[in-house]
């Protein structure tokens, strides 16, 4: 199913719409039975296309590169005589289908050497249905026009349900988003209102350090003439010397009463000039 969609899902909405009402005008209107090859061919030529450029991209070998190539142009051979010999549309249906169940199982064992068992079955049926359409010589309108408008109908609505699919999951990534980026959004505004909070705090204390900074300057502009004058050096205090007493100026009974005061014995038989003498030691 993955192989058979488009990656862009408009594209498979697009193309699932179409189909689903080519089915029904096809089968309802008549389109089916009177174009019956330009619709098959059409079909077969589309699925061809879609199948070589998804397969295209993925081929590394020249020689599995050389039969895709071969397989698409033989495909566009038989549409063409698909549609101008219109009576054989089950021959050249069963020879595009043949095909691509033939180059699958030859280009699968030229890259890998390997069998993919779902695969291979899958392509082997791809064979046996083709070769059904080749040899067993049917042709009956009627069911080649069910057959091309169940095919048209399940195509389309494969393609519709992929884009729809893709579509809402698409709605529901982007509704995830927007939810994502408003959040992100409502943590980026709360960080940046408590970074400005921070900042106008911070910017608070340093207008506050300032004027504890103008208020230590005036502090210090008014304290500076008290401590200049607190340290400047007091004036040396003149002594002046009490002048010493002039002993020799006294009278004997003053010299006693020095030599009394002072506790000296034996005063009272000496001379003034003996009291003086003992008064100056």
């Amino acid at each position: 199913m993955e192989k058979l969609v488009f990656k862009n899902h408009i594209l498979n909405i697009v193309v699932g719409g179409i189909l689903v009402l080519v089915a029904f005008l096809g089968y309802f209107l008549g389109w089916f039975e009177d174009f019956l090859p330009y619709f098959i061919g059409a079909i077969l030529l589309l699925l061809s296309v879609k199948r070589f450029v998804f397969t295209f991209k993925k081929v590394v070998s020249k020689y599995a590169t050389l039969i895709l190539i071969i397989e698409m142009i033989l495909d566009v051979a038989f549409v063409a005589l698909m549609i101008y010999f219109d009576d054989r549309v089950d021959l050249f249906m069963g020879l595009i289908i043949y095909t691509r169940g033939v180059s699958y199982l030859i280009i699968n064992y030229v890259t890998t050497r390997k069998v993919d068992l779902t695969q291979y079955i899958f392509n082997i049926g791809y064979v046996t249905v083709g070769a059904f359409f080749m040899f067993a010589q049917i042709s009956s309108v009627d069911i080649m026009v069910y057959a091309l408008s169940f095919l048209s109908l399940v195509i389309g609505a494969i393609f519709l349900q992929k884009g729809i699919v893709t579509l809402v999951n698409k709605e529901k990534v982007e509704e995830l988003q927007e939810k994502l980026n408003e959040t992100q959004m409502k943590n980026l505004k709360k960080k940046h209102k408590e970074e400005e909070k921070e900042l106008r705090e911070a910017q608070k204390t340093s207008e506050e350090i300032e004027d504890i900074k103008k208020q230590i300057k005036e502090v210090e502009k008014d304290i500076k003439p008290v401590l200049k004058e607190a340290t400047k050096p007091e004036p040396k205090k003149e002594v002046t010397k009490e002048p010493k007493d002039d002993l020799s100026s006294k009278t004997v009974v003053q010299l006693k009463e020095l030599a009394k005061e002072k506790g000296l014995t034996g005063y009272s038989s000496m001379t003034k000039a003996e009291l003086i003498d003992v008064l100056k030691k």
